[in-house]
């Protein structure tokens, strides 16, 4: 409702897209970030959390450009530090994916 309400405020579609991501509704909460995202270009939460719906949906390419894009943005923003760290653990498990993607397809 808020959304429609004042559809310029991209807070009202952090909180929704963070509702359908809750609901494991990850298609739905990654157009909602994808959009939101156009509302504010330097917020680093919404390729974040885009980031995240894409590992569920097994998109690692995506989630990899996501987490890196999430990560430049909140470089030398403290108050995003903790999604700075997040986001490198995240690219971690990223590698630990592909390389156990890797060895199955090779055995």
């Amino acid at each position: 409702m808020l959304c429609m309400l004042d559809h310029y405020d991209s807070r009202f579609f952090l909180g929704l897209g963070a509702c359908r991501q809750a609901t494991e509704n990850w298609s739905a909460a990654l157009e909602t970030y994808s959009f939101a995202t156009f509302l504010d270009v330097n917020d680093p939460r919404f390729p974040f959390h885009a980031a995240e719906c894409l590992m569920q949906l097994s998109d690692f390419d995506g989630a990899q450009c996501g987490f890196e894009s999430a990560r430049l943005l909140a470089t030398d923003k403290p108050e995003y530090e903790d999604i700075v760290l997040q986001a490198e653990t995240m690219l971690e498990v990223i590698n630990i994916k592909r390389e156990q993607q890797n060895e199955r397809n090779h055995h």
